[in-house]
């Protein structure tokens, strides 16, 4: 009898070690036909998104809009993606606080044009593409020549044969020389090989309100920041800023395209991209962006974007990447004519 009893137990035991080891190899990430099938184990907790800007500004909006966008299931239970606004300093007080959070990928940062033009004209050492990594496109638009509802600056033609006429013939409101309005300002003096008289605004809506006063000829703008005085009439978009016309605003003349002699070059975009510190775990990394462009691609961020005459871009980190490159290169070269 104890033998029996004793066999018995020898066998149970060998029983509970086959079970064992039976989930050791399951928790490993494996099924029974040796495939990976484990869930990384991110995120655990609530996911930090350092906008550099104010609350209620283009990046801002953009972001919550995204994050508003995802499914149901994109997140585990009780995570999210929780806006932290870190403004000053044009953008670099938000980015640098970005970048000495831990690299544990629980902190992702807003990131833009603005941020490459610093760097161009040495307001920065941050290179973009290369402290951090672009995750998700928020916004790849150009800028607008945008000019008055009525009188000389009302069309295309009009302002640049004002433009031609001599030095200072005239005035573009800007929010400053290394702004995109500024650069874009510069490329148009090189161009026509006039001088354009600038004035300085605190912000694009000081600059667009200097344009409806008739203070100022024109400004260059992000359209969305003036979406509703354009359709109310009280503003005109003459132009686009990009090498071809764009999706979003059919229609409207390409300065490169109307006058390829002497805008052929020109190519200047408001671009918005979320991006993590580049020596984030690259599983980390890719489900982010896995994660983010579905976000990007759903009909919800493209009502959600709507007003904001944006075309949602899923791009991926390498175009991302090729274009930060590329934007440095075409600002640092148009600064040095």
């Amino acid at each position: 009898m104890k033998k029996g009893i004793a066999l018995l137990l020898a066998i149970l035991m060998c029983l509970s070690l086959t079970a064992c080891g039976g989930t050791g190899e399951q928790s490993s990430g494996q099924d029974s036909s040796g495939e990976d099938t484990a869930a990384p184990d991110y995120p655990t907790t609530n996911i930090s998104c350092i906008i550099p800007y104010g609350a209620g500004g283009t990046m801002d909006q953009l972001s919550r809009a995204l994050f508003q966008s995802l499914s149901e299931d994109a997140l585990p239970s009780n995570v999210n993606f929780v806006v932290e606004n870190v403004a000053g300093g044009g953008g670099l007080v938000g980015t640098e606080q970005g970048l000495t959070r831990a690299a544990d990928g629980y902190t992702i940062v807003g990131v833009n044009g603005d941020l490459i033009i610093n760097r161009a004209i040495g307001a920065t050492d941050i290179v973009l593409q290369e402290d951090f990594t672009p995750i998700v496109c928020l916004q790849d638009e150009p800028y607008c020549l945008i000019g008055p509802a009525d009188g000389d600056c009302s069309t295309l033609e009009g302002f640049i044969n004002k433009l031609s006429s001599g030095d200072n013939a005239v005035t573009v409101a800007i929010t400053g020389l290394g702004s995109p309005g500024g650069l874009a300002t510069i490329a148009l003096s090189n161009a026509f090989g006039c001088q354009i008289r600038t004035v300085t605004y605190d912000s694009s809506n000081d600059c667009a309100l200097a344009v409806v006063t008739g203070e100022c000829d024109a400004t260059f703008i992000n359209v969305s920041g003036v979406a509703g005085q354009i359709e109310a009439g009280t503003l005109k978009l003459l132009a686009v800023t990009s090498a071809e016309e764009s999706d979003s605003l059919p229609g409207t003349p390409s300065l490169a395209q109307t006058y390829p002699e002497e805008c052929g070059d020109m190519d200047l975009r408001s671009v918005c991209f979320l991006g993590i510190r580049s020596d984030a775990d690259p599983a980390i990394i890719e489900w982010l962006h896995n994660t983010l462009n579905e976000g990007v691609a759903s009909e919800t961020y493209a009502e959600l974007t709507e007003s904001q005459m944006m075309t949602p871009k899923v791009w991926d980190i390498e175009g991302m990447t090729q274009y930060c490159e590329e934007a440095y290169n075409y600002y640092v070269g148009l600064l040095a004519e």
